[in-house]
C-alpha cells in the first residue's frame, strides 16, 4: 500500500508524537523507543485540542500516540486492528489516519455514533451545504417540549420542580435543534450534527459530570444557561469539528467497521484476522459508565424509556453493582483471583455492597470472553495490548493486570508481559493515596 502524501504526513507529525517509521523516514529509533514506553500515553487528559479528539470531551481515553506506539511495536505494517471497547474512537481514527483497516466495538450507542462520525466520508462541501439548510430550517421550526416528553422528570424545568437540568426555554430550543437534525436526509451528515449537539449538552445545562457521576453546579439557579449560550456553543463546536473534516478531507480511506454492540458477544461477528488488538476496558471500580453519558443518551433519543436504560446497563461489562445480574466466574485458572475473591468474601460484612465479590469474579469472566475471541482472531505474529487499572475494596486490592495475565496463560497465550505505567489514586474511603497501578498487559500467540 502506498504511503500517504507528504502534506498528510506533516499533519500527522503535528498531531501525533510518533508515527510508524514506514510512514516517516525522519523518525529516529530514540523517538520510537520513547513513544513505545507507554508512560505518558495511557491517559489523555490534554487531548481536547487534538484533531478529532476535540469532537467530544472524554475524561478517560488513551492517546493516539499509544496506538501508533502499539502499531510500531509489531515491527511490520499491520493489515487490521481491532478495539473491543471503542470509547472515544482513538484506535479507529488513528488506524484510518495510518491507512490501516480497523474494527471497533462500542456498546454505548452515542459513543458508537461519535466514532462513526469521525471515520465517515464527510466533506467540507457537504457540511457547508447542510449548515446553510439547517440554519434556514431552524428559523422556521417551532419549539415543541412534547418532543422531550420521554425524558426523566428532572431534565426539564416545570412548575413545582426543585431541580432541573435544562431551563424550559433551553429545552424548547433543543427541541428545535433535534427536529432540524432529524430532517437531514444524509445519514452521515445527520450523525455529524447530532454528535456536535451532544458535545455541548452538558456545558449548556445546570449540571457537570465528574468521576462520581452527575452533579449540579454551584449556585446553578442563579447562573442558568440560555438559548443564546446554546446557539453560541453549537456554532463553535460545529466550526471546530468542521475544521478537522476540512483539514483531513484527503486522508486515507481504509476500511473502518464500527459495530454497535456488547463486546462479549459482538466480537463473534468479526472474521477478519487481526495483527493488533488494542483496548482499555472499564475498570472494576463499581462505577456505572453509562451514567457519564446519561444526558446525551436521553436528550438525543438513544434512550427512550427506563427499560432502554436497563437494557444498555445489562450490555455493559459487569464492573459495577448498580443493577443486579447473574454472576459467573472465569473458567480459566488464576491463583491471584482465587486468593482475592476469598479475601473479599472474608470481609463481605465490611463492603458497601455484599455483591462485590461476585461482581469482581464476573468482571474477569467478561474479559476472559473478550480474550477468547481475541485469541481466535489474532494472527501468529500479532499482539494484544490492554491498558488496565487496579481497584480496591475494603483494603483488598484487585490486581487486574496480574489476574488477566494468569487467565491469558491459562487459555494458551504463549508470551505474557506486564508493564506498570503509572499509579492512580484510590478512592477517598481508601485514603486517596497513589496506590493503584495502571498497567499495559501485552499478549502474544
Amino acid at each position: 500500500m502506498r504511503n500517504p502524501p507528504e502534506r498528510y504526513l506533516q499533519t500527522l507529525r503535528e498531531h501525533f508524537a510518533q508515527a510508524p517509521q514506514w510512514f516517516d523516514a525522519k523518525a529516529g529509533a530514540s523517538e520510537a523507543a520513547k513513544a513505545a514506553s507507554g508512560a505518558a500515553l495511557t491517559t489523555y487528559q490534554d487531548g481536547q485540542d487534538t484533531a478529532f479528539q476535540r469532537w467530544f470531551h472524554f475524561k478517560e481515553a488513551f492517546s493516539p500516540e499509544f496506538v501508533t506506539a502499539a502499531v510500531s511495536s509489531l515491527g511490520y505494517r499491520p493489515q487490521h486492528v481491532i478495539d473491543p471497547f471503542g470509547g472515544s474512537g482513538t484506535s479507529a481514527i488513528t488506524s484510518q489516519l495510518l491507512s490501516i483497516d480497523a474494527t471497533t466495538v462500542e456498546v454505548n450507542p452515542f459513543l458508537a455514533d461519535v466514532i462513526k462520525a469521525k471515520v465517515s466520508p464527510l466533506t467540507a462541501d457537504m457540511l457547508r451545504s447542510a449548515a446553510a439548510d439547517f440554519l434556514a430550517r431552524l428559523q422556521g421550526t417551532p419549539a415543541d417540549l412534547g418532543r422531550l416528553a420521554h425524558l426523566p422528570s428532572t431534565f426539564v424545568e416545570a412548575e413545582g420542580k426543585d431541580r432541573w437540568i435544562f431551563p424550559s426555554d433551553v429545552a424548547g430550543r433543543l427541541s428545535q435543534y433535534l427536529a432540524c437534525i432529524d430532517a437531514i436526509e444524509d445519514i452521515d451528515v445527520q450523525r455529524f450534527f447530532r454528535v456536535v449537539l451532544g458535545a455541548i449538552l452538558v456545558d449548556c445545562s445546570n449540571v457537570y459530570v465528574n468521576g462520581k457521576g452527575r452533579r449540579y453546579r454551584g449556585a446553578w439557579k442563579l447562573n442558568q444557561p440560555t438559548t443564546e449560550k446554546l446557539d453560541e456553543h453549537f456554532g463553535r463546536q460545529f466550526n471546530t469539528s468542521f475544521e478537522d473534516v476540512l483539514r483531513f478531507e484527503r486522508r486515507p480511506r481504509s476500511r473502518v467497521a464500527v459495530i454497535h454492540g456488547d463486546s462479549r458477544t459482538a466480537l463473534r461477528q468479526v472474521e477478519t484476522p487481526a495483527d493488533l488488538i488494542v483496548f482499555s476496558p472499564p475498570y472494576p471500580n463499581s462505577f456505572d459508565y453509562t451514567d457519564i453519558y446519561n444526558v446525551e443518551l436521553w436528550v438525543l433519543g438513544y434512550i427512550g424509556c427506563a427499560a432502554d436504560n436497563t437494557k444498555l446497563r445489562n450490555e455493559t461489562l459487569r464492573s459495577h453493582v448498580q443493577i443486579r445480574r447473574g454472576y459467573d466466574a472465569p473458567v480459566g485458572e488464576s491463583t491471584t483471583l482465587t486468593r482475592t475473591l476469598s479475601a473479599l468474601q472474608d470481609c463481605r460484612a465490611a463492603l458497601w455492597d455484599s455483591s462485590i465479590p461476585e461482581m469482581v469474579g464476573a468482571y474477569f469472566r467478561d474479559l476472559e470472553l473478550v480474550l477468547e475471541q481475541s485469541k481466535r482472531l489474532l494472527v501468529s505474529t500479532g499482539r494484544v495490548m490492554m491498558v488496565v487499572g487496579d481497584s480496591r475494596y475494603a483494603n483488598v486490592r484487585i490486581e487486574v493486570a496480574t489476574v488477566l495475565a494468569e487467565l491469558a496463560r491459562s487459555m494458551g497465550f504463549g508470551q505474557v508481559t506486564i508493564k506498570e505505567v503509572r499509579q492512580m489514586r484510590s478512592s477517598a474511603q481508601q485514603g486517596g493515596e497513589y496506590q493503584l497501578a495502571e498497567s499495559i498487559v501485552e499478549l502474544r500467540a
